[in-house]
């Protein structure tokens, strides 16, 4: 299908040299995926996962490596669904926080940091709320909902997670943030996973310490027992065979709250491995490097094979002497690899600087995310539920397109667009 559409719009498959998917198998498979395929017939197309979907899949392995992680993120689901359900019980939360819940959704991890940011700083306000819900006069099923909410939420693993989760999260919807900027490039993006690794492992016993202490001091002030609903037994293995006896219940949820973090740091030294071999090839381009007059730190062991390398050589010198004699050298050696290609443009340094032109263009068009094309289905499924799912595709289209550009909407006066399309459609008889 990919072939076949980029042949009707007389594009040659051979002329491509990048390509971007998310990391379904069907897509990014190493022996039978579209990825691969399209490499077997052009050698020369770079894959590169979506950013953002290896980001998504980094948490949402690290969320379900415990059991005790999977049932606090459960729980905060079946807090909104309960709080959702019921405009009743959504006025109740509304009066006893002022805010309202997040929805818990594994396509986007941001919505996650949402759910748990709200619960973390309306804790006591949540609680409030629920024990209002168990009191005389409410409907049986929404006080029996609510006292289960209750326990749930009022255990010591529940708080641990709680304060772990929050930091965390915290960090990952920053970088996920930054993935999706507009002009960002393969280094900066490469750049910016490195710094949240070094984030997580720099405050790894910090998190997770802090997670516990958290939990106690919450514990101790909501006279919250501390003791398990059950009696742990598992058994721990160090590396060299041994066992130790059992564990405490604090000691058992801070061994969850590391292998949570072990996880995270894990998933994205592997899934981010790719991306960065891509950002060393073509680490070269960086202007700090290029317009350095030391050929040793210009490495070109993988420069394409399209362009010469002595050539290559030959343009490096003559774009650091235009530079120097222009007297920006300063100014640009700090520069971004796309402001540089705009000085080169602007200077009209084309046909003398041709093979970097090609490699800066080449480096600068390499997809690093797809999950921008992606938010029409996120928005698809909040607008299609079944009381819309008769209506018709053109007024789909118009409440997509309505949803999708809030912001543009949020600036257009209604009350006078609904007077203009009055007029303008008036069947009034005219005397």
């Amino acid at each position: 299908m990919i072939l076949s559409k980029l042949e009707a719009d007389g594009l040659d498959i051979s002329n491509c040299r990048g390509q971007a998917y998310d990391n379904a198998a069907v897509m990014a498979g190493r022996h039978l995926g579209v990825q691969q395929r399209i490499k077997e017939i052009n050698p020369k197309v770079e894959f590169v996962p979506c950013s953002n979907h290896s980001l998504n899949l980094v948490c949402l392995h690290a969320a379900t490596v415990e059991a005790s992680s999977v049932t606090f993120f459960g729980t905060l689901e079946r807090c909104y669904s309960f709080f959702s359900m019921s405009t009743h019980r959504w006025e109740v939360l509304i009066a006893a926080t002022d805010k309202s819940l997040k929805r818990v959704q594994d396509t986007r991890w941001s919505a996650r940091g949402d759910a748990v940011k709200m619960t973390f700083h309306h804790y006591k306000d949540i609680l409030v709320a629920l024990e209002k819900l168990t009191e005389t006069g409410e409907s049986l099923n929404t006080r029996t909902n609510a006292g289960t909410l209750l326990v749930t939420m009022q255990s010591f693993s529940f708080l641990c997670f709680l304060g772990l989760w929050q930091p965390v999260l915290h960090e990952v919807n920053d970088a996920q943030k930054y993935l999706q900027t507009k002009g960002l490039d393969i280094r900066l993006c490469a750049q910016k996973v490195n710094a949240l690794q070094m984030v997580l492992i720099e405050k790894r016993e910090e998190w997770a310490n802090g997670a516990v202490s958290y939990a106690k001091n919450m514990c101790e002030e909501l006279s919250i027992s501390m003791e398990p609903q059950r009696r742990i037994t598992r058994r721990h293995i160090f590396y060299d065979g041994t066992r130790d006896a059992n564990l405490s219940c604090e000691n058992e949820l801070r061994r969850k709250l590391f292998s949570s973090l072990n996880r995270i740091i894990v998933e994205i030294r592997e899934r981010f491995q790719q991306l960065q071999n891509l950002a060393d090839k073509f680490a070269y381009l960086t202007p700090a490097i290029l317009l350095d007059s030391d050929d040793t730190k210009c490495n070109l062991d993988y420069v394409s094979a399209e362009i010469d390398e002595q050539d290559f050589k030959l343009e490096r010198l003559r774009l650091r002497t235009f530079i120097a004699a222009t007297g920006n050298e300063n100014k640009l050696i700090n520069v971004n690899p796309l402001e540089l290609l705009k000085f080169i443009v602007k200077s009209k340094l084309e046909d003398t600087l041709p093979n970097i032109i090609i490699m800066l263009r080449i480096f600068l068009t390499i997809v690093i995310s797809n999950a921008s094309c992606e938010r029409s289905f996120s928005k698809l499924k909040l607008i299609k539920n079944y009381l819309r799912s008769t209506m018709s595709t053109l007024r789909l289209t118009n409440l997509a397109i309505l949803s999708i550009e809030q912001k543009v909407c949020d600036v257009i006066d209604i009350d006078s667009a609904i007077k203009d399309f009055a007029l303008k459609k008036s069947r009034r008889i005219k005397f």
